[in-house]
C-alpha cells in the first residue's frame, strides 16, 4: 500500500494478533494550502488480518461534556482493545464517540472514518 498525508490525523494501523497499533507518518502540508508543495509518500505491507483506519480530525477532536478532547491516545487505546470479528470497527468508533460525548451533544466538526481491511484467508 502506498500512502501520503496531506495535513490530516494519521491512520493507524492495528497488525493482525498484535494489540498496539501503530501510526502511518508520512510529512504533508494541509492540501491545497501552498501550490506545488510536495508530499512525502511511503509504502506499507498489509499483511492477512491487518486493519487501517483513516479517519478526519473530528474523530480526535470531539469533546465531552467537561470540555475533554477524545484525542489520539484514546483511539489507539480504543483500537488496541477490539478483537478479530463481530461488529465493524466504524461501527465500534461512532458508538464509542457517541458515548464519550454525551447524548444530544451537538458535533463539532464532520467525522469521516474510511477502513481499510486485508482478509485474514
Amino acid at each position: 500500500m502506498s500512502y501520503a498525508n496531506a495535513g490530516h490525523t494519521l491512520p493507524c494501523r492495528k497488525r493482525y494478533g498484535e494489540d498496539q497499533p501503530d501510526e502511518l507518518t508520512a510529512r504533508g502540508m494541509p492540501l491545497g494550502l501552498m501550490p506545488g508543495m510536495p508530499y512525502e509518500q511511503k509504502e506499507s505491507t498489509l499483511l492477512p488480518g491487518d486493519d487501517v483506519l483513516f479517519c478526519t480530525d473530528g474523530l480526535v477532536e470531539a469533546h465531552d461534556p467537561r470540555g475533554e478532547m477524545f484525542g489520539t491516545p484514546r483511539l489507539q487505546s480504543l483500537l488496541s482493545q477490539i478483537s478479530e470479528g463481530g461488529k465493524g470497527l466504524g461501527t465500534i468508533l461512532i458508538e464509542e464517540l457517541g458515548r464519550f460525548t454525551g447524548e444530544g451533544q451537538e458535533q463539532e466538526d464532520d467525522i469521516t472514518l474510511l477502513t481499510l481491511g486485508r482478509s485474514a484467508t
